[in-house]
């Protein structure tokens, strides 16, 4: 039997190497931020408490077996960019095994909208999907441990009622987009129209 005092002595040393290997990951993961990053991150305004967060969780690869020992074990970190008047901005990292530290980015449908008039405030006449790009910065994004998920909402203003939203899925080691809609309208309505739909052949 440990001693009472004995064992509160031991409780640094116990938690030590989990600390020191976090403190690693956070130091490596701010380092390639500023790289990755550029400009677009060097602030000296506002920061948020919560600027850097990790989740580390495993998966079965598609070549696996189903073997338990199959396992893959990934970190996946959140830093924060930039903040405007209604929006946050954040990066994601993802550590590997056999790839390191690397960014993630989102692919995103690109857009066209075609306004009445050619006017923003007029009525949304079309919104058609002109090709695919990928992101490296996410809006006022929130990671769900539970489900794997990382969704986004892009406020075009304040009120929110002109919008883009994505939702992308960790599958087989990757962040693949599930589902994506634009709000296109000012009208101070949220009635997005869907331009990615995975969500409903699950």
């Amino acid at each position: 039997m440990i001693r009472p005092l004995l064992w509160l002595s031991l409780v640094p040393l116990m938690a030590g190497p989990a600390t020191a290997q976090e403190a690693s990951l956070e130091k490596q993961a701010r380092k390639l931020h500023k790289l990755a990053g550029g400009d677009a991150c060097e602030t000296s305004g506002y920061v948020p408490e919560n600027d850097y967060e990790s989740w580390t969780f495993s998966y079965l690869p598609s070549w696996s077996s189903g073997d338990e020992s199959d396992r893959a074990e990934v970190t996946l970190v959140r830093l924060f960019c930039y903040a405007g008047a209604y929006n946050e901005s954040h990066a994601y990292y993802l550590l590997r095994d056999f790839d390191g530290l690397q960014p993630v980015g989102f692919a995103e449908p690109a857009f066209d909208v075609k306004y009445e008039n050619d006017d923003y405030n007029g009525a949304v006449e079309a919104i058609t999907v002109v090709g695919m790009a990928s992101r490296n910065l996410l809006v006022n994004s929130y990671f769900d441990p539970e489900t794997l998920t990382i969704e986004s909402f892009s406020k075009w203003r304040g009120l929110g009622d002109a919008s883009s939203a994505g939702t992308w899925i960790f599958r087989d080691g990757a962040f693949s987009l599930v589902h994506f809609a634009v709000d296109a309208s000012y009208d101070g309505e949220m009635d997005g129209q869907v331009l990615v739909d995975y969500q409903s052949e699950r």
